[in-house]
């Protein structure tokens, strides 16, 4: 067995010391220890909740939460704490609440304070030399619990090139005060307005309608450059090239034309009357009749469909199939949603012409409002909606008729053809009539008349003609 090495004495000394560190951690440990678990016991048995403060400020007009107050809760959860009190925070004020943990009360005031500056959140400006640019312009938004006032602060006078910086200050009502700033970049505009997709040859016949063409206008600073038109070459009850002028123009006199060549063909129908017999609210299980009424007496009409009917659907291909046209009336018929907003029109707008092309192929740019232009109803759902939707409709490229001859039929059902047949005949001398009938299920003794109506329109030298984009508008007067 071989001998063990004998320790020296300077690893002795080491291990001597190793074991005296050794002691001394420990006795530190014990020394920290014990009295941390003496606090922190006499904390659970005598003193177990911490507060933040003993004057807690609540946010005006923000949710109060009870429990961030509390700082900690020895060896337990804040959710095994009872807050007791009632704090408004709509309120300005001081209120006493309390917390109630194992048997003791912990009071602290609540004050309900405006402390915050207003919210405000800011967008840099990019525009030309020339635009007058307003405070708004600078806000993306704005808000606060209490009322507050807005002061910009910089150059915004219309002038040279160049970036300046705007300084925008909210002040609320307690002195609350938010400051941003963001920058106003005026650049030269050298760049006229431009017009995308542009026709530059159209035809119509001599002695249509010519309605020029609605284009959007794009410029790179000005959001509401112009667009000048100029038809005065143009003649168009006289066959030949004629020559449209579309100009577009910005704030910073840029200007750039744009030139359409029209050709007014010949018209086998100039000088004739013409008459326009139009159906509403179709289609229904009597456009059929209508239909063959139509084609054997060679004539056509224009209807004006809603989706009231989806059993009837079908009808409309067959209308287009007949040489009618098909035209858009509304969607719902609903006046009350049709009417709430310009919005809400175009929405119901699209939702039926979407259907017209999905039945027939066929994207429909004539129009008529429920009602006529001149309806009041609409009054009842928005002041002054029928003065805009007007211009609104032409903007966006449609054509929209009323008529100047009414058959009456819708006045009630089953009104007696001879009735009817007067009505719808009392324009008969005018160059164009446009007669609105209906063409519904309960309208059955208007497709008794139209025979009648259309003999005598013949009678009297009429042709028979769908109504488009190129026919003469038949416009009443608009009361809303």
């Amino acid at each position: 067995m071989a001998a063990s090495k004998p320790v020296s004495k300077k690893k002795k000394k080491k291990r001597k010391y190793r074991i005296h560190w050794g002691r001394i951690l420990a006795l530190l440990l014990v020394t920290i220890s014990v009295p941390a678990a003496l606090y922190m016991g006499f904390r659970y048995f005598f003193d177990p909740l911490a507060l933040k403060t003993d004057h807690y400020i609540a946010e005006y007009k923000q949710t109060f939460d009870p429990y961030d107050n509390i700082k900690s809760v020895t060896f337990d959860s804040k959710e095994n704490v009872v807050f007791k009190g009632d704090v408004d925070t709509q309120t300005l004020g001081t209120t006493q609440g309390s917390y109630e943990y194992r048997g003791k009360t912990y009071p602290f005031t609540i004050e309900v304070k405006d402390t915050t500056g207003p919210d405000l959140v800011l967008r840099d400006v990019t525009t030309d030399t020339a635009a007058l640019v307003e405070d708004q312009d600078f806000i993306e938004s704005s808000s606060d619990a209490s009322q507050f006032t807005v002061r910009i602060d910089g150059n915004t006078t219309p002038g040279q090139s160049g970036t300046y910086p705007i300084t925008v200050t909210a002040k609320d009502q307690y002195d609350n005060v938010t400051t941003k700033t963001a920058k106003l970049i005026r650049k030269a505009d050298t760049t006229a307005p431009t017009i995308d997709n542009f026709k530059e040859k159209v035809s119509i016949l001599a002695g249509d309608y010519f309605q020029p063409d609605s284009y959007p206008v794009q410029d790179d600073l000005d959001p509401a450059p112009g667009l000048y038109v100029d038809t005065s070459q143009l003649d168009p009850a006289t066959p030949g090239v004629y020559t449209v002028n579309y100009t577009t123009s910005d704030r910073s006199g840029n200007q750039k034309t744009y030139k359409q060549e029209v050709t007014i063909e010949e018209n086998p129908d100039l000088g004739k009357k013409i008459c326009y017999l139009t159906f509403d609210d179709g289609p229904s299980g009597v456009t059929q009749e209508i239909l063959d009424t139509l084609s054997a007496n060679g004539a056509v009409g224009t209807f004006f469909v809603t989706a009231a009917n989806p059993e009837h659907y079908d009808m409309m291909k067959k209308i287009v199939d007949q040489g009618s046209a098909i035209a858009l009336h509304t969607y719902s018929h609903d006046y009350p949603s049709v009417y709430a907003n310009e919005d809400a029109y175009f929405e119901d707008l699209q939702k039926i012409s979407d259907l017209v092309e999905q039945q027939t192929g066929v994207v429909s740019d004539v129009i008529r409002f429920p009602g006529g232009s001149s309806n009041m109803v609409s009054a009842e759902y928005n002041q002054g909606i029928m003065s805009r939707l007007v211009n609104d409709v032409e903007k966006r490229g449609y054509a929209y008729f009323d008529w100047n001859v009414d058959s009456t039929d819708a006045s009630a059902n089953g009104v007696d053809p001879a009735t009817l047949v007067a009505n719808a005949t009392s324009g008969i001398g005018m160059d164009d009539v446009v007669i609105l009938m209906h063409d519904t299920d309960a309208k059955q003794t208007t497709a008794q008349a139209l025979p009648q109506i259309i003999q005598a329109y013949k009678d009297a030298g009429y042709v028979f003609r769908p109504l488009t984009t190129r026919s003469r508008p038949v416009h009443h007067t608009v009361n809303n």
